[in-house]
């Protein structure tokens, strides 16, 4: 069985650097960057991969550490609350604001609205 060859240090490196030239505000870094960095783990230390990559030390080691155990390494996914919207006859406000890891914001404010606030938050985190 072929074993595909370990990336060097200089070709994840040109990797992170093509990927922070086009990334947008607050794009989190993609699992297969985080893969490379990690696969360095068997002839760097996780401090100089840290400083050679310009990424953060913990982060890097936890992924490193699921890379020895063979886990997937994924993105995690922002946690979601719903709110049980109960109907009142009293006049309410409301205000709810939320920000996705692209960067993209929502605010909705309700006064005693009847919009349908739930579905309105579900299309807005489907949108990425």
């Amino acid at each position: 069985m072929l074993q595909k060859s370990q990336p060097t240090v200089e070709e994840v490196q040109q990797l992170f650097e093509q990927w922070r030239r086009t990334k947008r505000r607050r794009d989190r870094i993609p699992a297969a960057l985080w893969e490379a960095a990690a696969s360095l783990s068997g002839q760097h230390s996780t401090n100089k991969i840290s400083k050679l990559l310009h990424l953060n030390h913990t982060a890097l080691r936890d992924c490193i550490g699921a890379h020895k155990q063979g886990e997937e390494i994924q993105e995690k996914a922002p946690a979601f609350i719903e709110l049980e919207m109960i109907p009142s006859g009293a006049v309410n406000e409301c205000t709810i604001e939320m920000e996705r890891p692209d960067g993209g914001k929502m605010k909705i404010c309700l006064k005693g609205s009847s919009i349908d606030a739930a579905e309105l938050s579900n299309t807005f985190w489907m949108r990425t």
